[in-house]
């Protein structure tokens, strides 16, 4: 096998439900680059193969939440195919985009009371259940805190977002 195909079967690997993909230090070490340029070696690689599957709708993208990278359609592809998987239900949608706020804001731990806070609403703790059962957040109500789980770093181009809201704050 060459350097592509086995980078490929790595970014493409899925670990479980919600987590895919390899973290730098995993590929590194399966293509057995110990050198000190590991981290330009590492670079050329995620590039070239970018550039090598982009004809094909795909992209490499990287995960900060869980420090993986993994293939996925490009985002003008992927917008076009995938489903809302909050169609019809947009409250689920503001919870999680609150939630969201609250644990970047709180080093990834949000704490119940502000999202309800941020929300606007009481009870949250339904919209919180439904979302951990889709495998977006972990929960633990007896703490009164919440977590994202690294799902949404799949879904989402978290970078793009982040610079999407501080446009609109500049506004």
């Amino acid at each position: 096998m060459n350097e592509i195909t086995i980078l490929m079967q790595l970014l493409s690997n899925k670990l479980n439900l919600f987590e895919m993909g390899a973290t730098k230090e995993e590929i590194l070490n399966t293509l057995n680059i110990k050198d000190k340029n590991k981290s330009i070696h590492f670079q050329d690689l995620i590039t070239n193969l970018s550039n090598y599957i982009e004809p094909l709708g795909l992209q490499i993208r990287f995960n900060p939440l869980n420090s993986r990278w993994f293939t996925s359609f490009d985002s003008d592809v992927s917008d076009f195919i995938s489903a809302n998987p909050f169609e019809g239900k947009p409250r689920l949608a503001a919870t999680l985009f609150c939630t969201l706020v609250c644990c970047l804001k709180n080093l990834g731990v949000g704490k119940i009371h502000e999202i309800q806070e941020l929300r606007k609403k009481k009870g949250i703790i339904e919209d919180l259940n439904e979302l951990r059962k889709m495998g977006y957040l972990e929960l633990n109500k007896n703490l009164g805190e919440v977590r994202l789980s690294p799902l949404i770093g799949y879904q989402l181009d978290l970078e793009k977002l982040f610079i999407k809201l501080a446009l609109k704050l500049k506004k």
